[in-house]
């Protein structure tokens, strides 16, 4: 059950770059102020790129000139948004540079290099009742090995205030892909002077009764105690919550109860059936980075 003790860092996460991917939505925008607020703290560097799929009809229409045309006038277009963004007030003490990429998402991460975290955001899409990321921070989301910050279509951060990280919700279940989420939790926490709420999740199921749950949930709770030592530093004391249910939809309600501005997870590293499961059922992970109402750092194993 507990590999989370011997996790606890002896150095902290290190975010020197940082790449920002933007479908110039509005999620999009507020993704970038978010990640102007890390890399200030982290005194790192961000690149702000888009990656397009020129359409087929370039390469088989008639009006082969003409097709050229709008493309190359498609991509100042983007080129030059690209580049406004990158002259917001909020960036200017911030090493900011822009990419614009021709190919599918996974293909710019490659080009850009060995980031340390990449941060998304959408405005989502839902043809059925569940929740969705879309398809290029669901691709990214689900394949990158890179902590992934994304900033979902329910977020309530919007407009033109400051970013402010108050409090950090971190979820764990005590398995090893939570260990690697641990780190960045402390460290975030740290870096904001924010109060850290730590939650476990337990299967409302197995104790149906008020008095079960307050034993079955005493373990857990000191296992929680256990994972923050004073070698940690927080400047505010940490807080622990023992929930009852289903572990998505639990993670989401504590962190509105508890106001939480990022949650902090981690994830079971992908395979096919994995993968499958996950897209289908919508996977712990995935189902509270697209429903919850504020931005989710995600942390998978490799």
């Amino acid at each position: 059950m507990a590999t989370t003790q011997q996790a606890i860092p002896h150095t902290w996460p290190k975010i020197k770059k940082i790449a920002v991917l933007t479908d110039f939505s509005q999620n999009a925008d507020t993704a970038l102020r978010f990640a102007a607020e890390f890399a200030r703290g982290y005194r790192a560097d961000i690149v702000l790129a888009h990656a397009y799929i020129p359409p087929s009809c370039a390469y088989s229409a008639p009006e082969v000139k003409l097709v050229y045309q709008t493309l190359d006038a498609s991509r100042k277009r983007w080129a030059d948004q690209l580049l406004s963004k990158t002259e917001a007030t909020y960036l200017r003490d911030i090493k900011c540079t822009a990419v614009l990429h021709e190919g599918l998402p996974k293909e710019l991460l490659k080009e850009l290099g060995d980031v340390d975290l990449i941060v998304v955001g959408t405005s989502g899409a839902t043809g059925f009742e569940k929740a969705a990321l879309g398809s290029t921070a669901e691709t990214i989301f689900r394949s990158s090995t890179i902590p992934v910050l994304t900033v979902g279509p329910n977020c309530r951060c919007h407009g033109s205030e400051s970013i402010v990280l108050n409090t950090i919700l971190y979820a764990t279940d005590f398995s090893s892909a939570s260990d690697l989420a641990l780190p960045y939790a402390f460290s975030i926490a740290k870096e904001h002077h924010a109060h850290l709420v730590l939650l476990h999740v337990a299967h409302e199921n197995d104790v149906p009764f008020s008095f079960d749950r307050a034993m079955a949930g005493a373990d857990p709770l000191e296992h929680l105690r256990k994972l923050v030592h004073e070698g940690i530093g927080l400047e505010r004391q940490a807080s622990y919550v023992v929930g009852f249910g289903t572990p998505g939809a639990t993670i989401i309600q504590e962190a509105k109860t508890e106001q939480a501005d990022l949650i902090v997870v981690g994830a079971r590293g992908p395979s096919s059936l994995a993968s499958a499961i996950s897209h289908l059922g919508g996977g712990t992970a995935y189902r509270v980075a697209a429903d919850a109402d504020c931005p989710v750092l995600t942390i998978r194993q490799a």
